[in-house]
Order: structure tokens, then C-alpha cells, then sequence
């Protein structure tokens, strides 16, 4: 009974773990460089969209109804690349001088909404602008096909957005396991730190 009753004394008087102080330049700074990685990345969307655009134009600007379909494909395009790029715009600029719990686990919740952002507003246009698109594209050029490739045609145009959108989620997998996860394991030991200090 003595040998526990000194256990409990050793363990009640030993000192607690201090609490590592927080750098808010270091997350900041990690969080920026987030944010010129994703302006790179986004800058070399809006370069491959504006190519895309210069293309369909030599393309089919002799054919009024390919042009429709490809200009407005290309018009959601840019509406969905914009919506995203303002919300990691968003996400660069957090300012952890003076986090709190609420601040931390909503920056938290923000990187974890883009792990698939295929489900806003913005991209579910994008994909009813490709199932039309696509569809008017294969209707334009009836003329020069036969039957069979009518009818096959029409069903891949058909299922395109659901390829894109599968594409489109394993493309994210990826980046965001590789760029955003780093950013929610730092938050989650900031947020660990400030419960503790909570406490």
C-alpha cells in the first residue's frame, strides 16, 4: 500500500508536459506557399483554356453550331475555374496571428470541403454545360456519320460527365493528399495545443 501511495505522490508531483508555443509566421508562411502553388496551377488552366479557345475558333468558326457548343463548354469551364480558384485564394490568406478553437476546426472543415468540390454549384453546371455540349457537338456532325455511329456517339456524350467527374475525383485524391492533407495535420496539432490550453 506504501509502494502505490509513493507511486501516486511521484506522479502528481511531477512536472507537466509544456505546452510547445505556437509560431503563427511558419503556418502563415505554409499556407502562402499553398497559395502560389495553387496560382501556378490555376494560371496553367487559364493558359490551357484560353489555347482551347484560340483552337475551337480556328476550328469551327465556319460552323455556327460547334462553335455555340465549345464556346459554352469553355464558358463554365472558366466560371468553375474561378469559383475554386477564390476559395484557395480564400484558404492562402487565413491569418493564424491569434487562432481559436472555432477559427482553427473551420479552416479544418474548409481544406476538407476540397476533397471533392465537384458537388457546388459551379461544377455541376460545368458538367450539364459538357452533357449538352458534347450532345449538340454529335448533333452538328450528323451529316458526316453513319447510324450506328450516331447512336454511339450520342451515349458517350451522354456518359462524359460522369468519366470527367470520376477522372476529376481521382486527380483530387491526389492533390489533395498531396497539398492540402500536410496543411490539416499542422492544424490539427494547433488545435490539440489550444484544447489543451483550454483545458
Amino acid at each position: 500500500m506504501a509502494q502505490f501511495e509513493e507511486l501516486q505522490t511521484l506522479w502528481q508531483t511531477q512536472p507537466s508536459a509544456a505546452t510547445p508555443p505556437f509560431d503563427p509566421t511558419a503556418l502563415s508562411g505554409a499556407f502562402r506557399r499553398f497559395g502560389r502553388r495553387q496560382d501556378m496551377i490555376n494560371l496553367a488552366k487559364s493558359v490551357l483554356v484560353v489555347w482551347t479557345v484560340v483552337q475551337c475558333y480556328i476550328a469551327f468558326h465556319g460552323r455556327p453550331m460547334m462553335a455555340i457548343a465549345c464556346g459554352g463548354l469553355l464558358l463554365f469551364a472558366v466560371v468553375a475555374l474561378i469559383a475554386e480558384w477564390r476559395i484557395q485564394r480564400g484558404i492562402a490568406r487565413l491569418n493564424f496571428t491569434a487562432p481559436s478553437i472555432d477559427f482553427v476546426r473551420a479552416a479544418i472543415a474548409r481544406l476538407h470541403s476540397q476533397r471533392n468540390p465537384y458537388h457546388t454549384p459551379a461544377y455541376l453546371v460545368l458538367f450539364a454545360a459538357i452533357f449538352a455540349g458534347y450532345n449538340l457537338m454529335t448533333y452538328a456532325a450528323w451529316p458526316r456519320w453513319s447510324v450506328e455511329r450516331r447512336i454511339l456517339m450520342h451515349i458517350l456524350a451522354s456518359v462524359s460527365p460522369a468519366i470527367f467527374y470520376a477522372f476529376g475525383r481521382w486527380i483530387r485524391a491526389k492533390r489533395w493528399n498531396a497539398e492540402y492533407r500536410p496543411l490539416v495535420e499542422r492544424l490539427s496539432v494547433l488545435l490539440e495545443t489550444l484544447e489543451d490550453r483550454a483545458l
